[in-house]
């Protein structure tokens, strides 16, 4: 199982990797994909460093100081990526974003300060002095998570932006960093509610599943950025990929609390036994899968970002 994980995340990021290339080749000179470029490069190399190091049994001391610097480099390089491409923000574009980001003050404050160069790189060096003192993955992923949502927070301000051209571009790529943060999301909601309950072999198969399911996601992503750029409509793609990230996510919360509180119950007033009690449980969520992602769409209909004009596929 840990060879399978081990191929499953190597293939992925040899795939991006390549991909990688292709953007850095494309771009040439210009910043924006030279950042993006960089920014997938050391994320996605200190995958491929860190299974190096497994393998190898590198000194400890040598393996933490690569991790943070690998560390440091791709998250500025990200959010300074998500800043800079397809085109520079300006302060302009923060203040006239018809997204809450331009609307309310506070924030249009707080994302006009964080355009700055140096914030990506303060943001970075703070986050890497924090894990440096306090190495733990129950505080390394709330970090991750943070750094994720500023970088998609530009992209977003992008995608609402009146540049059809580039919310095209960012689509893509807004996309990939929106799955990425559902899906660890998810798998941080499951680790919560069932953490206690789940045997290792269980744990190494939901992680399989968790790295093959964002290895595609993330391949499929970045491919359709490169080959297939504005052939799809932005609004659909956001609207649905928060649908069912929502719905999902809100199904996993609810059957863990269901289970905890009602599975017990319904064994003794029934009078069957564990596994038909949590088969009953499971076949009401799953009946209930389609109604409430219906809900959700509706509600998220409001706020989707309009996309009425197409463009060639690039």
């Amino acid at each position: 199982m840990a060879r399978l994980s081990d191929t499953a995340s190597i293939t992925t990021c040899l795939l991006i990797l390549g991909i990688t290339l292709l953007i850095g080749w494309r771009g040439g000179n210009h910043a924006p994909n030279v950042a993006l470029a960089l920014s997938l490069t050391f994320i996605y190399g200190s995958i491929v460093v860190n299974l190096l190091f497994d393998r190898l049994h590198v000194v400890p001391n040598i393996r933490q100081f690569v991790q943070l610097l690998l560390f440091l480099l791709s998250s500025a390089f990200y959010i300074r990526s998500t800043q800079l491409f397809p085109r520079k923000l300006t302060t302009q574009d923060v203040a006239s974003s018809p997204s809450i980001w331009g609307k309310l003050p506070p924030l249009k404050l707080a994302a006009t300060f964080l355009l700055h160069p140096a914030a990506a790189c303060a943001i970075s060096a703070t986050a890497t002095a924090v894990i440096f003192t306090t190495p733990s993955i129950h505080l390394f992923v709330p970090i991750w998570m943070a750094i994720t949502a500023t970088g998609i927070l530009y992209f977003y301000i992008t995608l609402r932006g009146p540049d059809v051209e580039a919310r095209h571009k960012v689509l893509w790529f807004f996309e990939a960093a929106l799955a990425a943060a559902i899906t660890t999301m998810i798998a941080g909601a499951i680790d919560l509610t069932m953490g206690d309950s789940m045997t290792p072999d269980v744990r190494a198969i939901i992680q399989l599943i968790f790295n093959i399911l964002n290895g595609l996601i993330m391949v499929i992503c970045f491919a359709a950025a490169v080959f297939y750029a504005g052939a799809i409509s932005p609004a659909l793609i956001v609207r649905k990929t928060l649908v069912y990230g929502a719905t999902v996510g809100l199904l996993l919360f609810l059957a863990a609390v269901v289970e905890i509180y009602v599975a017990h119950s319904l064994i003794h007033a029934l009078h069957v036994n564990d596994r038909f009690a949590s088969a009953i449980l499971g076949a009401i969520f799953g009946l209930a899968f389609h109604p409430l992602k219906q809900r959700i769409e509706h509600f998220l209909k409001r706020f989707a970002p309009n996309d009425k004009a197409g463009v060639e596929p690039a």
